[in-house]
């Protein structure tokens, strides 16, 4: 039986094009002016006021676990199907995720069993929105104030994805987006974090860049990491951008064709 994949890269005359242009350019490659022009048109597009891109998905989970001060001797709680990256990231900032199964209904973090897997070194739930499924995200959040815990959304397949109107992501203190190459908008690699919090994306902005509060000098405010876009990357991903409406109806069908048939096999 054909593999059909669900998405694909889509590199097309429009990428080589901008790219070319770029190259004659004389530019430099590194995270620069391109890489705001991608940042806003995410910005726009997702309805955050602050977007950071970041070398890939995985990386935005740890500078996210980082900016809100989520290390040792703290439990995040994560659900147990979603990439491996969600928990990875939990180990990688020293604290401890707790899996708690999904709700066979949409695939997403089963909230009643959450309750049960907080304790009192709970700090976090990182929520996973499986290719753009999620439950009553009002209730998401009311069970994170009810414990006072930090929300991260984990909405690396959901770009284009909303609820009641607002885009996955954006619900959270700080939401997480990936870019790589089965994405629905591909980079090759590459994430981005959203927040609307001011304090919040000054810290995302000096971890991804050695912890320093402005690129090129040589002072250091917190620890960091060197997890910066490029250049390159966001060519490529301003062309995408232009047709990610376009591949999201592709998405849509695809997924209620799939849901579709399950129902009519499992019956």
């Amino acid at each position: 039986m054909r593999r059909i994949n669900q998405m694909e890269p889509w590199i097309g005359e429009e990428e080589k094009a901008a790219m070319m242009e770029y190259l004659d350019s004389g530019a430099w490659l590194t995270e620069f002016k391109k890489t705001r022009e991608f940042e806003r048109m995410l910005a726009d597009y997702i309805g955050s006021k602050y977007v950071s891109a970041v070398n890939n998905g995985m990386m935005s989970l740890i500078i996210a676990l980082m900016a809100l001060g989520i290390g040792k001797e703290d439990e995040v709680i994560v659900p147990d199907y979603t990439m491996i990256a969600s928990a990875n990231a939990v180990v990688l900032v020293g604290a401890k995720p707790i899996l708690v199964d999904i709700d066979p209904s949409n695939l997403c973090l089963d909230l009643e069993l959450a309750v049960g897997a907080i304790t009192p070194k709970t700090r976090a739930i990182m929520f996973v929105s499986i290719n753009g499924r999620c439950p009553d995200m009002d209730k998401v959040i009311a069970l994170a104030g009810k414990y006072n815990l930090y929300l991260i959304e984990d909405a690396a397949q959901s770009l284009g994805s909303r609820y009641k109107g607002k885009h996955l992501g954006t619900f959270a203190e700080i939401g997480s987006f990936s870019f790589s190459f089965p994405k629905i908008i591909t980079t090759g690699q590459g994430g981005a974090l959203v927040t609307d919090n001011e304090e919040l994306f000054r810290k995302i902005s000096m971890i991804k860049d050695f912890g320093r509060p402005q690129s090129g000098v040589d002072y250091h405010e917190i620890m960091g990491l060197n997890s910066k876009f490029t250049d390159l990357q966001a060519v490529i991903g301003i062309e995408q951008m232009k047709r990610l409406d376009w591949r999201v109806k592709g998405r849509n069908k695809c997924i209620s064709f799939i849901t579709t048939f399950y129902r009519i096999r499992s019956k």
